[in-house]
């Protein structure tokens, strides 16, 4: 077969959706890897790639794709690939074929400069070439880069990189940590650091056009932000202002991109990595200013909420706690208290200092200004608890552990029974129920208290009401009521068969019938299926389901 009757030779439908391919631009990075020997990717529903080798005359002496068409034919891919070296033969001539030859008749100076457009406008051929010229195995940031990029680059098809080629394009990442793990923690540190940072940039930036569903570029990058948290630690000698300062210059830019960029928490674990100095020498002052300075970025202040300010903020503020010096804290809190983070802070130190009246003022504040927020009232609503502990209030105590069970917290049910009076629980846990019956929230818990106070027949009664709930509340119920769990469970069954439509709800619905069997016994349950038989004779999709089960 030639090339210039592909027509004949392949099936029309095949001809015809491979000249589809060729004609929407699918064929892309059209390259001859050796003599005669042609190379492409194909897009479409997911990337191919095709290897085409012909004579000088263009007749195909073989083919290969990576899609699973099985044939004695060219797929549509290969003929697409076809179909694009035929346009590119006709635009540049016969000769630009057999590149090879071409180039043993140019003169050394010719070579040359053929080779430095190609180093100019090829980021892998630069790569490649420093590679091969290269005596060592060292690596610096320069070189890191352009590895990760030069791979990221690779993966890239119409712009994006798609889940299937997210490790193709970590290839010069997966290199970079590799020689990270082979330097030495103390010795290399500042390297480590300086490396571990182009790795946590790039990958950023390559989330911006990735699909990062499996989490390997996320993965990098966190595990680039311990190496960097782990060098800090680790830091070999003392650590001296011109240390910190060199440092805080190194990360600055880096926390400013990730800020922009908006992707990952990396902004937040660089700084409180550095903040490990602070124990290290008295950095105090300069920390509080590195924070500051970063607070006042507009890569910060851009962002329409105010989570990652209120986040430095605390970091701020655990520098001043280091410090020591109260008033300042103190002054701290109050001009930052709009922040509930500033006011978590606070209202933890007044309960560790013991100072449960204030804690208790703190946490009605809060709970006034978050009265909109009732994730927040809530945990202002705990903390006051642990107030009312530490002062002793039980009655308080037993108001805040109803309320908290009545939303279905086992935890403060457990506390609310230790606290009431053995003699008035009774009464107390008819109140608790009488509420929590109709709150859905809590049913977990309400079932589990039915249970545990052997209730049944209240247990029963919830069945009723909910006749879906028998199939995992039965095993309470059978020993007492076993007329009844028949009952409930046959009207749940029968409710499933007569909203069912399709086989699939049919077959679903006999699943039901099996756990029936388990519960009653296998007479029962042929017993149910004789009478549905009866009951639906004109579905034979059911009937179908239904003999097909083995309930012996």
């Amino acid at each position: 077969m030639n090339l210039s009757d592909l027509e004949t030779y392949v099936p029309a439908k095949l001809y015809k959706r491979g000249l589809d391919y060729f004609e929407r631009g699918y064929v892309e990075q059209l390259t001859e890897d050796a003599p005669n020997r042609w190379h492409a990717i194909v897009a479409g529903t997911q990337d191919y790639e095709v290897s085409i080798n012909l004579k000088k005359d263009g007749t195909i002496v073989g083919s290969y794709c990576t899609c699973p068409f099985e044939s004695d034919s060219l797929c549509k891919h290969e003929v697409a690939v076809c179909l694009a070296f035929g346009e590119y033969k006709a635009v540049n001539g016969v000769a630009a074929v057999d590149v090879m030859a071409q180039l043993k008749t140019l003169k050394k100076s010719e070579l040359l400069e053929i080779l430095e457009e190609l180093v100019e406008q090829q980021p892998a051929v630069h790569h490649y070439l420093t590679e091969k010229l290269s005596d060592t195995g060292e690596m610096d940031e320069e070189k890191a880069r352009q590895l990760i990029r030069i791979s990221a680059y690779r993966a890239v098809r119409n712009g994006f990189i798609e889940w299937g080629r997210t490790g193709q394009a970590l290839e010069g990442v997966e290199q970079v940590l590799e020689f990270l793990d082979g330097l030495d923690s103390q010795g290399d540190a500042e390297k480590i650091i300086r490396l571990s940072l182009v790795v946590i940039r790039e990958c950023t930036g390559m989330l911006q056009i990735a699909d990062d569903s499996s989490g390997e570029i996320s993965s990098a990058i966190y595990e680039s932000l311990e190496k960097v948290d782990e060098a800090l630690a680790e830091w070999p000698g003392e650590v001296d202002e011109e240390t910190v300062d060199r440092m805080l210059k190194l990360l600055y830019p880096y926390i400013l991109f990730g800020l922009d960029q908006d992707m990952t928490d990396a902004p937040n674990d660089l700084v409180e990595s550095i903040l490990r100095w602070n124990e290290k020498g008295d950095f105090a002052g300069k920390f509080y200013d590195f924070i500051e300075k970063l607070i006042a970025c507009k890569e910060m202040q851009n962002k329409t909420y105010h989570y990652t300010e209120e986040r430095f903020r605390a970091y701020q503020l655990w520098v001043l706690q280091q410090q020591g010096e109260q008033e300042t804290v103190d002054a701290f809190y109050a001009k930052f208290k709009h922040y509930p983070a500033i006011r978590r802070t606070q209202i933890w130190q007044a309960l560790e200092t013991v100072e449960f009246e204030k804690a208790l003022q703190l946490c009605r504040e809060s709970e006034s200004l978050d009265a909109n927020l009732a994730g927040l009232v809530h945990e202002w609503e705990q903390l006051r608890f642990k107030a009312y502990e530490g002062m002793g209030n039980t009655a308080e105590m037993i108001d805040l552990s109803f309320q908290f069970a009545l939303e279905g917290e086992e935890e403060y049910y457990v506390k609310l029974k230790n606290l009431v009076n053995p003699e008035q629980w009774p009464n107390k846990l008819e109140a608790l129920l009488a509420e929590m019956k109709n709150r859905p929230r809590s049913r977990p818990l309400y079932l589990g208290i039915l249970i545990e106070e052997k209730r049944m027949e209240e247990l029963l009664d919830y069945c009723r009401r909910d006749i879906s709930t028998i199939e995992q509340l039965y095993p309470h119920l059978l020993a007492d009521y076993p007329h009844e769990v028949n009952e409930i469970y046959t009207a749940y069954i029968y409710r499933q068969i007569d909203r069912a439509s399709n086989r699939k709800a049919y077959w679903t619905a006999c699943q039901k019938i099996k756990s029936f069997k388990n519960a009653l016994g296998t007479q029962a349950a042929s017993r149910l299926v004789e009478e549905i038989k009866f009951m639906y004779p004109k579905r034979p999709a059911l009937l179908d389901e239904l003999g097909k089960m083995k309930l012996e």
